[in-house]
């Protein structure tokens, strides 16, 4: 029985070595797996904006590259509303060039607010290209009206005209505000 037990033991250590030899030199991928892989060998894409800010019922155009071309790959992009919901997803093709353009139109799905794009070409987080615009309410700002008819209204007088319009101020409020325009030379009135 002692035999046995030093047959058992032999045989136990025997194991254990064979283990240990076969181990040393390889990963040890029970923490964490393996390393990840840089980006360097990954497909990348740039992307840009023919402007930042657009109206309802233009087109917005999507243009860039991406680092290698393959034919059998379309680039991905994706537009999402300022609450992280998908608006629209799309695939277009990539020129043999590594370039592409692609339009949206800014329709009834797009509401005035900020925008999300992500543009993908491959399958790792590391293809993935994010940029933003905006959908203005189509309302006239104060400097779009300046640079084209050369007068800046202040933002006061806005305010006041849209205060009394929803009843926020009452009308001699109002009229007190368009006298001390006419008074500061702001506001002219021809008999």
């Amino acid at each position: 029985m002692a035999q046995d037990g030093m047959k058992f033991n032999k045989i136990f250590i025997i194991t254990a070595m064979s283990l240990l030899v076969l181990s040393l030199g390889q990963p040890a991928l029970g923490y964490g797996g393996p390393p990840e892989q840089s980006s360097a060998g990954n497909f990348t894409v740039e992307i840009n904006l023919d402007k930042e800010s657009y109206a309802l019922g233009e087109s917005v155009t999507f243009s860039g590259s991406v680092n290698k071309y393959d034919e059998g790959r379309d680039l991905r992009i994706s537009i999402f509303d300022s609450k992280n919901s998908l608006i629209m997803t799309q695939k277009t093709s990539v020129d043999a060039d590594s370039t592409f353009s692609y339009a949206v139109e800014l329709n009834e799905k797009f509401p005035a607010g900020e925008y999300k794009v992500k543009a993908q070409y491959g399958s790792s987080k590391a293809t993935v290209e994010i940029i933003l615009f905006t959908i203005n309410s189509g309302e006239i700002t104060s400097l779009e009206l300046e640079s084209s008819t050369g007068v800046k209204i202040p933002d006061w007088v806005k305010n006041n005209a849209g205060w009394w319009a929803d009843g926020q101020i009452d009308d001699n409020s109002f009229v007190q505000g368009i006298q001390f325009m006419i008074k500061e030379g702001l506001m002219k009135i021809s008999n």
